[in-house]
């Protein structure tokens, strides 16, 4: 029994699990959340605003992206939701409303890709990464505009895409390409925030994986949230803090797995690797396919001479 429980805690998903409670996991989690939520609205505000002005006129692509948004974050937009469509098409960046708005998007996005940086980087016990403190909130920034980008740009595509399928009278083809078009932006998003967010240069081989499963536990996350939605919103008591309360806690299951799924990727050898390759550098490092081998070489030797942590660090740092 003994030897059953010393390999479960040495198995791969019980690593990552400690690793994520070691590294304060829930409570980076929770700053994350916080901070998402805060820029989410005036976020909205301001991208809207800037989409009207630009693209409005163009009533498929406008209602594209509504409903990307809508079934991207169930309670946001819609009957009883946080918002209506009218309030969203009217943003305007003109007047003092729109200059608090803008204000507040840069300060409360910055803010949020700045705390999901330090939960992405503790999973691998990692610092703060060393760039220029202006230049790293510009990077921030061009991450949350980024965001905003995929989403129009994944709405365009479900609109064309939709058009084509209704020209060829393949109707159910849409609906396939709306889901896997939706994944493909939940994925995207996520790699976005790892690589350019958190400033991880991990392999592709493991950061894409992460993304993706990351995106499909979106799926079944958007599904309970639409479900638990529903279930109070005809609730008298509960229906003016229906949509807060479900996008909150929607929200914090979104940070708890894009952390978890870095644990995951953390523990491994090459995740491992990754960590004392940016150590021993002393700076943001790429792990290059040959650099990874050699570190790879190193962790598995160490480990098959039964050497421990502590060691095999001392042993890397010098660079034997």
């Amino acid at each position: 029994m003994g030897k059953l429980v010393e390999r479960l805690m040495r198995s791969w998903p019980a690593r990552a699990w400690f690793r994520y409670l070691e590294q304060r996991g829930p409570v980076l989690a929770q700053g994350m959340t916080l901070q998402a939520f805060l820029s989410l609205f005036a976020a909205l505000f301001v991208a809207f605003a800037v989409f009207m002005a630009v693209l409005g006129g163009n009533v498929e692509l406008r209602n594209a992206v509504i409903g990307s948004i809508a079934s991207a974050i169930p309670g946001l937009i819609g009957d009883n939701g946080a918002l209506d469509v009218e309030q969203l098409t009217q943003s305007s960046i003109v007047g003092w409303a729109g200059i608090f708005a803008a204000a507040a998007i840069l300060v409360t996005a910055i803010a949020w890709i700045a705390v999901s940086r330090e939960g992405f980087r503790a999973m691998f016990d990692l610092g703060a990464p060393p760039s220029n403190f202006f230049l790293l909130k510009l990077g921030d920034l061009a991450v949350a505009i980024g965001i905003g980008l995929l989403v129009v740009v994944s709405s365009g595509i479900l609109v064309v895409s939709q058009a084509l399928a209704d020209a060829l009278g393949l109707g159910w083809a849409g609906q396939v390409v709306g889901f896997v078009v939706q994944l493909l932006l939940d994925t995207s998003v996520v790699l976005l925030l790892y690589r350019f967010g958190g400033r991880l240069r991990l392999p592709a081989r493991l950061i894409v994986p992460a993304a993706a499963v990351c995106a499909m536990a979106f799926v079944v996350l958007k599904l309970l949230a639409t479900l638990l939605f529903r279930g109070v919103e005809n609730n008298p008591l509960l229906a003016g803090i229906a949509a807060p309360v479900v996008i909150l806690i929607w929200l914090g299951f979104i940070m708890q797995i894009v952390l978890i799924a870095l644990a995951f990727v953390a523990v491994t050898d090459t995740g491992r690797a990754y960590t004392r390759l940016v150590e021993m550098g002393g700076l943001d490092a790429t792990l290059t396919p040959e650099r990874a081998k050699e570190l790879l070489a190193e962790v598995r030797a160490g480990r098959g001479a039964g050497d421990d942590r502590v060691k095999l660090h001392k042993r890397l740092a010098r660079g034997r």
